[in-house]
């Protein structure tokens, strides 16, 4: 067995890797680029090195600086986790030609099953039915010749997590998504070679995990449902698959030990497949690393997929044999990630102040309180996994879960998540690929509907509790103070709208007057970051956190954040009202942490309400800034590849 293994990623699946090697016994050694200092994995780690420099291809995607490193620690082997390296041939020989252990499928296997193109036509020859489609580069592409009928899907040949993927419904609209696509393949992948197929509508994502000793013994590990995506990202992953028939299920097993053995697979990897309507299966692709998603397949098996892939890769074969491995049960993967919904899943980044994790739920994270997330990750915080026996009880033990879990000062997807497993598409079974983005702005509705009704005298009392009736420790000045006064007259300032209410205290219960009302509030108890109360005849729980001087008082995952003057620490906070209705703003500002991909205008230019104006990236993603009106470009304060902060200004207007 391996005495020390280099982890060559970040994140929470370092701090995975990490958590399963000291279970082994094994040393880890961690690394780290310096916006990731705080990480957990840096901590957790035996050792951590600090990789110089402020660009990917500086840190996490040095090869050269990761296998010297690897060498002069005295590490045995080197896991490359997901995404990054970890389905680069060039690295995983050059690492071997070293002397390391690649921990992980091989070279030639890497190299025949990264690139999409070269997977589909080997997969084909197996007799396993593919998409039609064809690849090149966008020249080639745009003469039409071989092309599948429209609508269809763009793609890049190497790499996935739907980096430029996306639907292109007639000929007319294909130059500038191959041309999107093109540019997000040569960044995030080094290769611009992009994929054209025919588009499945309503189809369902299904894959299956299987294992190889790579001498030709393999094993899979069930099926995973993975329908529910937004823009070809998974979001929630399942395992099983209960939706589909037995007999197809079979058949996709099939299928996967058949491609994994003609190959003499070695370590984890993941068949991909497209179900339509029919239940017609199409291979999409195979990864050759361990998923994201991994997690549910460990619940429902009870087996460790790291350890596995440790295992495998020190020469000790297959742990077991498949007629060993039992499925039970289900479980529920979501990924909570840094973005906004409300505001067209805009990345959000900054400092986290508190996090409270719900009990009887795997949390797999990076993360910690006071740490500050980076811009220049992808958006992924952490997952919540949770295992029940059945798919109702699942569904039942995450609404909870969600419910209960508190990430502050960013903002998540975590309460669109919960409308999402709460819809009936959902809990009846019935997710495609593309449902969501049919559902997202009925969803978002539900979600703005939902916290219309969240009673306002319940927050503005816990509120209150929170900063007055808490109980202090000694040494605190509020405790010397008298933390019992009360001002019998309070004004709370909530989404930016005044509420006036008056407290009475008699025998620890308090009667509040708001709004004409008068309602008794008893039976508090506090926790950390929760108070218990009960307010006439009804019990609540809310979770409550300072930031920045002002309170966040969260309910069933919808946060509110209130203000006022006479708390410690606290002072009233204007806010700007920018341009008035009809005027032209006079600048426009960034709005995230990000960088600047393109520039799209010059200064003096005349542009219209709508045009593109900038191309920025955050998070992995881009987004187009556009002209709010008919303006003249005055100035532009940026240039390609400047770093912007959300409040930095990045061109000046005039009318």
């Amino acid at each position: 067995m391996f005495q020390k293994i280099l982890i060559a990623n970040r994140g929470e699946i370092a701090v995975r890797i990490i958590r399963t090697a000291r279970k082994m016994g094994i040393l880890t050694v961690a690394v780290y680029a310096e916006d990731d200092s705080a990480s957990l994995h840096v901590s957790l780690a035996d050792e951590a090195l600090l990789l110089p420099g402020t660009h990917l291809d500086e840190t996490y995607m040095n090869q050269k600086l990761l296998i010297r490193l690897a060498i002069e620690v005295g590490a045995d082997a080197i896991h490359p986790g997901y995404g990054f390296l970890s389905e680069n041939a060039g690295f995983a020989k050059t690492a071997e030609e070293a002397g390391l252990v690649f921990i992980g499928a091989t070279p030639a296997q890497i190299a025949l099953m990264g690139k999409k193109t070269a997977a589909v036509d080997f997969a084909k020859s197996l007799g396993i039915p593919v998409i039609p489609g064809k690849q090149g580069r966008e020249e080639e592409l745009l003469n039409g010749n071989g092309l599948p009928e429209f609508p269809v899907l763009v793609k890049a040949a190497s790499g996935g997590g739907g980096k430029g993927m996306q639907i292109v419904n007639e000929a007319g609209d294909l130059q500038a998504a191959l041309q999107r696509a093109g540019r997000q393949a040569k960044k995030y992948f080094n290769d611009g070679t992009l994929f054209v197929e025919k588009y499945v509508p309503d189809a369902r994502h299904i894959e299956v995990q299987v294992m190889g000793d790579g001498k030709g013994e393999v094993v899979h590990l069930y099926e995973r449902e993975c329908s529910t995506q937004r823009r070809y990202q998974k979001l929630i992953e399942e395992s099983p698959a209960t939706a589909v028939s037995a007999v197809l299920r079979q058949r996709l097993y099939e299928f996967a030990l058949r491609i994994a053995r003609s190959v003499a697979y070695r370590g984890a990897g993941t068949i991909e497949f497209l179900v339509d309507q029919q239940e017609n299966c199409y291979f999409l692709e195979m990864n050759t690393r361990l998923q994201v998603e991994h997690p549910v397949t460990e619940s429902v098996t009870g087996l460790d997929l790291v350890e596995w892939q440790i295992r495998i890769a020190a020469g000790l074969g297959l742990p077991l044999k498949q007629k060993d491995i039992e499925l039970r049960g289900h479980a529920i993967e979501l990924r909570i990630c840094a973005e906004d919904p409300a505001a067209g899943f805009m990345p959000s980044s900054g400092a986290i102040p508190a996090v409270d994790i719900p009990d009887s739920v795997r949390w797999d994270s990076y993360f910690r309180e006071k740490m500050v997330v980076s811009s220049a990750y992808d958006s992924l915080l952490g997952k919540l996994i949770v295992h029940d026996d059945s798919r109702q009880g699942a569904i039942k033990k995450m609404t909870g879960a969600l419910e209960n879990l508190l990430i502050g000062g960013v903002k998540t997807n975590q309460l669109f998540l919960l409308e999402v497993i709460g819809s009936e598409t959902f809990r009846t079974n019935r997710m495609t690929t593309c449902f969501l983005e049919k559902q997202v702005i009925d969803l978002l509705n539900l979600s703005g509907g939902a916290r219309k009704m969240i009673p306002v005298e319940m927050l503005l009392a816990a509120c209150l509790m929170h900063h007055y009736y808490r109980p202090f420790k000694k040494e605190d000045l509020w405790f010397k103070g008298g933390h019992w006064r009360i001002h019998t007259d309070l004004q709370l300032v909530m989404d930016n709208i005044n509420y006036r209410f008056s407290v009475l205290q008699r025998d620890r219960k308090y009667k509040l007057q708001f709004a004409g009302k008068r309602v008794e509030l008893s039976d508090v108890h506090f926790g950390e970051k929760k108070i218990i109360f009960k307010l006439d005849d009804r019990f609540y729980e809310v979770k409550v956190f300072d930031d920045q001087g002002i309170t966040n008082v969260q309910y069933r995952a919808h946060q509110f954040r209130i203000q006022n003057s006479w708390f410690a620490g606290q002072a009233e906070r204007g806010r700007a009202d920018g341009s008035r209705a009809g005027e032209i703003p006079a600048a426009i500002s960034a709005g995230l942490f990000g960088k600047v991909v393109d520039v799209l205008i010059e200064p003096g230019d005349q542009v219209i309400k709508g045009q593109n104006l900038l191309i920025l990236e955050s998070m992995k993603m881009e987004f187009t800034i556009q002209s709010p009106a008919d303006a003249t470009i005055k100035a532009i304060r940026v240039s390609k590849g400047t770093m912007v902060k959300d409040t930095e200004i990045l061109l000046d207007l005039e009318s």
